[in-house]
């Protein structure tokens, strides 16, 4: 996934959970009606997904930067070149 791909998902699931999350205390308040209460249940579980989503992306992000830092590390420095001896006259 690219970058510009990645950071417009998260806003896209960022935006979908400030939804549900406003949504759900007016439907607590509701009736007991069934559908309803299901409609809630799958608000839950769609807020589930994309918290579960946007873990895996900062998760994936971390072993990112992490790989990163270690390859920064552990690179070798340049050589100077090959030593270069005159001969004897």
């Amino acid at each position: 996934m690219t970058p510009t791909l990645r950071t417009t998902s998260v806003r896209t699931l960022a935006g979908l959970a400030l939804l549900v999350a406003g949504a759900g205390p007016a439907l607590a308040q509701s009736s007991g009606n069934p559908n309803t209460l299901n409609n809630m249940n799958d608000r839950l579980a769609t807020q589930s997904q994309i918290r579960g989503v946007q873990t895996q992306q900062q998760f994936d992000n971390s072993q990112n930067r992490m790989q990163i830092q270690r390859n920064e590390l552990f690179r070798p420095e340049p050589s100077a070149g090959p030593t270069i001896v005159a001969p004897r006259r």
